[in-house]
């Protein structure tokens, strides 16, 4: 390998730690004077790499992290809301399904005692038919386990006991559900119903008074439970935006996104800062130190485009030494092409002379031919 691109190599190395240095060097004080101009506006150019867009684009990506995380903060108090709407969805739930069984066993209670009133109309009498046929099965199917209960026998008597068991008590217990349905029936239909103006007597009252209570506890609760759930729906997020903790993460990747083009920034300020005529663009933004930090970024760019002369020498010289190889290559080239030539050209000479010479045997044969021999 040739060396001079070893040392090319070196210097390349060389130049990207000077350019690193002054980088760093400029980005520090374009940071510095975006600090010091604060909310000022001490440039009137709008020009494309100028001053005044460098700022604009400084602040415009400080308001997009400041909207992001205004964004962030209302999505955190969302976040607590959702918790405190869950709760409360979760609370209200449960004390409905509280009252619910309430409810029903105080319609069960008044649907037993009107069963047992004496004067029933067409609704109750027909459940206190359904009633009576219910009891009947129950007596029936208490009777048959009893008799099951007192039964002896063998293994296969034992075991076909077992069976008339378990439907007896399989059968008992329908009944006994459909009963108590009978009496959860009754009591409704007499508390929503002119059944109530008909029967009278202090446990009714009572019965009816905490009914209406539960059932207006329960409307209540209905009503605020729709509209938490509205609520819940409106900031949990659905469809393309997500949810609360979906967006602040979305908020959160864009905020560290554009955080890493404030170095940039930072960096084009402070080479303006350098450029000429920039110590009076910046120099109500200077101070006393800030001239030293531009002598030394002055003095690495001066490094690096030494460097870069250098190395643009180096490969000044290994072209020229490349074009000179390919000289030589070229002017071979033609020796080999001149060489071949030369043969051709002899070549072309002897073929020459073989027309000649054949072209004479002609003549010959023709003046052969032509000559009288005394025949």
């Amino acid at each position: 390998m040739d060396e001079r691109k070893l040392v090319i190599k070196e210097l390349e190395e060389k130049k990207r730690t000077l350019a690193a240095d002054r980088n760093r060097l400029l980005q520090g004080l374009g940071e510095t004077l975006l600090q010091r101009i604060g909310d000022g506006e001490p440039f009137s150019d709008s020009k494309a790499g100028g001053p005044g867009a460098v700022l604009a684009e400084y602040r415009g990506i400080q308001k997009e992290i400041a909207e992001s995380n205004d964004a962030i903060k209302s999505l955190e108090l969302d976040i607590l809301r959702l918790k405190e709407l869950d709760d409360r969805i979760s609370a209200i739930e449960s004390e409905q399904s509280l009252l619910k069984g309430e409810l029903a066993a105080v319609h069960t209670s008044i649907g037993m005692a009107i069963l047992k009133a004496p004067d029933l109309n067409d609704t109750a009498a027909l459940l206190k038919t359904q009633e009576e046929t219910l009891l009947a099965k129950i007596e029936e199917h208490e009777k048959a386990l009893d008799e099951l209960e007192e039964q002896g026998g063998g293994i296969f008597s034992w075991l076909g006991k077992n069976a008339r068991t378990a439907v007896e008590k399989a059968l008992l217990s329908k009944n006994r559900s459909d009963l108590e349905k009978i009496y959860l029936k009754a009591g409704f239909e007499f508390l929503s119903s002119a059944m109530e103006e008909e029967l009278s007597g202090e446990d009714f009252a009572k019965d009816a008074e905490k009914a209406l209570a539960l059932k207006g506890r329960l409307s209540s609760l209905a009503e605020e439970l729709l509209s938490l759930r509205e609520e819940r729906r409106k900031i949990g997020g659905v469809g393309m935006e997500g949810s609360p903790s979906q967006r602040i993460k979305g908020f959160e990747r864009r905020i560290a996104q554009i955080t890493k083009e404030f170095p940039a920034v930072y960096f084009r300020l402070g080479l303006l800062a350098a450029a000429s005529g920039g110590k009076e663009t910046f120099a109500p933004f200077m101070n006393e130190n800030d001239p030293a930090v531009l002598e030394k970024a002055e003095a690495l760019s001066s490094q690096i485009a030494e460097e870069e002369l250098s190395i643009r020498k180096i490969n000044a010289a290994i072209r020229i030494d490349e074009e000179k190889a390919e000289i030589e290559k070229l002017k071979k080239a033609i020796v080999a092409q001149q060489q071949k030539i030369t043969a051709a050209e002899d070549a072309i000479k002897g073929i020459e002379d073989q027309i000649s010479e054949t072209e004479q045997h002609i003549v010959e044969f023709e003046m052969f031919i032509q000559e009288d021999h005394g025949s």
